[in-house]
């Protein structure tokens, strides 16, 4: 198996690769790149603002019923946009059709405001049959490959009133990750990464229902290696910037639950591939003088906690974690950036009443 090969760049190569970050737009429309000054999105650094978070939706027929509830839920709240932490279907909830992104992509564009989407396991690494007849037959990087065609085509996100990020794509050596976004919105620099449930699509022969050939097994591999050299660098990149700017805060979303507390650990270590970017985040949040929210989904489950220690056992009390709800749990999560808190996020369940039921 071809280990990740680590990425060791020094802050001055960074600091000398980071382009300006694009700007966030207001309700007023989309500013472009640098609007609103100060390289602050067009809101101020005493603004309050919210954010909507979402994601492993809609799962299922009961899914597909509320989804519709929920994101009309998400235009009456008129958060200034939203993020989607991935998984636009169910694992076993049919193919990876082309009907399923474009439908998702038609949902996306219904909500009134700019929505920033990251991919999920069950979008591209699972679409060649990991949960079973007639959830397979897809190549995981085709499937991959159209995401970023639909989703990620130029710096626009989606939403009907699109907003410019900037994305990891853009650069010399990177052009194949346009998943991966960042912007500012006041105090807070916002980053994306595709790091996905699944192991991370870095599969092994006799592990988690792996069952592809020998050949097949290393394709994936290599991908794996090459999309987490590509996460790491746009991950420190990222908190350059961010120390660069000035930001109190950095948000970094991706799909994967990291499994901070060894919950799904997988033994031999070499077989893990969700230890490399949850260690680097841990460096850079600790280096980091400001606070991090960290935003993922996969596991289902709204929870917020500080999961992540020093050396000594001491809780990093700047890091947050929010896992979003997701699958039978059809609501969303509030999150209001208030530069007056000293923690400067705060972290609210949004129930949608409608969805509520003892299924």
């Amino acid at each position: 198996m071809q280990g990740l090969k680590r990425l060791t760049m020094t802050a001055a190569v960074i600091a000398a690769t980071v382009v300006a970050t694009a700007a966030v737009a207001d309700r007023g429309g989309d500013p472009g790149p640098g609007g609103g000054g100060a390289g602050h999105g067009g809101y101020g650094l005493e603004r309050s603002y919210t954010v909507g978070l979402f994601g492993d939706m809609p799962y299922g027929a009961a899914g597909r019923t509320e989804y519709p509830r929920l994101l009309g839920d998400m235009n009456a709240a008129r958060p200034a946009f939203a993020i989607f932490d991935g998984d636009l279907k169910a694992g076993g909830d049919g193919a990876c059709t082309d009907e399923l992104y474009t439908q998702s992509k038609a949902w996306f564009d219904s909500l009134r405001f700019p929505v920033v989407v990251t991919p999920g396991d069950n979008d591209w690494t699972d679409c060649w049959g990991r949960y079973g007849p007639g959830t397979g037959g897809y190549d995981p990087e085709e499937r991959l490959a159209f995401e970023r065609r639909l989703f990620f085509a130029d710096e626009r996100t989606l939403g009907a009133r699109p907003m410019r990020v900037e994305r990891e794509s853009t650069e010399a050596g990177y052009a194949d990750y346009s998943e991966n976004a960042r912007w500012v919105a006041g105090p807070v620099l916002y980053v994306t990464l595709d790091f996905q449930g699944s192991n991370d699509n870095l599969p092994h022969a006799g592990v988690d229902g792996e069952t592809r050939s020998d050949a097949e097994i290393a394709r994936q591999e290599a991908e794996h290696d090459a999309r987490q050299a590509a996460n790491i660098h746009w991950l420190q990149e990222s908190y350059v910037k961010a120390t660069q700017i000035g930001a109190r805060g950095v948000v970094v979303t991706w799909q994967s639950d990291p499994n901070f507390n060894n919950e799904q650990k997988l033994q031999p270590e070499e077989y893990d591939g969700l230890l490399d970017l949850p260690a680097e985040l841990r460096r850079q949040a600790i280096a980091f003088p400001g606070q991090t929210l960290l935003v993922h989904g996969d596991s289902h489950y709204y929870k917020v906690d500080k999961p992540l220690s020093y050396d000594n056992g001491q809780v990093v009390e700047k890091f947050t974690r929010v896992e979003t709800f997701g699958a039978a749990n059809t609501h969303w999560v509030s999150l209001t950036v208030d530069p007056r808190d000293p923690q400067l996020f705060q972290l609210s369940p949004q129930i949608v009443a409608g969805n509520v039921d003892d299924r």
